[in-house]
């Protein structure tokens, strides 16, 4: 009676699972590596982020009910698809984006306004072409935004070569073209479109080494982004200029030597600000 009176008394207290939880971890193992990579395999080293303070408290006025846009720059196997879609789920907001289930893009407007303050995978779609580049985007997104006031209208293919054709002649032909200004390291955050918009590019990076190996498992399993443009100065690149590495429709099961040893193997330099032609 006693037993059946403390099972009681504790079902009263702690009625859900948490108390549970807490008395099955005393038996359970140990807490699992925090830095296991994607494929499941064991990290071989600690990243560590020495990141400043000034880094870490670095604060950046965006004005959602003006003319700010944010753009994220989608690099692959960084944890770009999970943080897309914290993006359009995840943020308090005055009037947060609208999902609907089925739906793979969110509609995310300005307070009180029919327009987008975010160009996303998952808002926008591929507009400018799929994991489009810095210099896609650079060139792509101000057009796009400018010749159609609705984002949600994905753009055709061959439009996106127009655009991206249009806007690198209106950049060779402009006098006061700065080298520097369509460039990370520049100390411009955001350029400005024709309509007004102010535009905050966001990306994430991932240790170089660890997104190299997870693309490469990402490969082996039959990924290959066959439908990017990889558009550079208006055009994309011919097979001379961009040779395949691997014969067929995809490369699974290619050995991590073979990835490694193709030199146009565009997982090489993901991460660098340049175009990869």
């Amino acid at each position: 009676m006693l037993f059946l009176f403390a099972v009681i008394v504790l079902q009263y207290v702690c009625p859900g699972t948490e108390c549970q939880l807490l008395r099955l971890q005393a038996f359970s193992s140990p807490v699992p590596d925090p830095y296991r990579s994607e494929d499941e395999s064991s990290a071989r080293f600690v990243p560590r982020y020495n990141f400043t303070r000034g880094d870490l408290l670095r604060k950046v006025d965006f004005d959602i009910k003006g003319d700010d846009l944010i753009v994220f720059l989608h690099i692959q196997k960084t944890g770009g698809t999970t943080f897309g879609r914290h993006l359009v789920r995840n943020i308090q907001l005055e009037q947060p984006c609208e999902c609907r289930v089925g739906q793979k893009k969110c509609t995310c407007h300005r307070p009180g306004k029919r327009e987008t303050w975010l160009f996303s995978r998952f808002s926008t779609g591929w507009s400018c072409g799929l994991h489009a580049d810095w210099t896609e985007l650079t060139s792509c997104v101000p057009s796009v935004v400018d010749g159609k006031r609705d984002a949600r209208l994905r753009p055709s293919r061959w439009r996106i070569f127009q655009i991206l054709d249009a806007a690198s002649k209106d950049k060779r032909g402009s006098p006061n073209t700065n080298a520097g200004a369509n460039s990370p390291s520049s100390t411009k955050t955001r350029n400005t479109s024709k309509s007004g918009k102010n535009f905050h590019y966001i990306t994430i990076l991932r240790d170089p080494v660890s997104r190299y190996l997870s693309e490469w498992r990402h490969v082996q399993r039959g990924a290959t982004w066959k439908a990017s443009l990889h558009v550079c100065d208006g055009r994309p690149p011919t097979s001379e200029e961009l040779p395949s590495c691997y014969t067929g429709d995809d490369w699974s099961g290619c050995p991590l030597k073979e990835f490694m040893d193709c030199p146009y193997n565009l997982a090489n330099n993901r991460q660098c600000a340049c175009s990869p032609t």
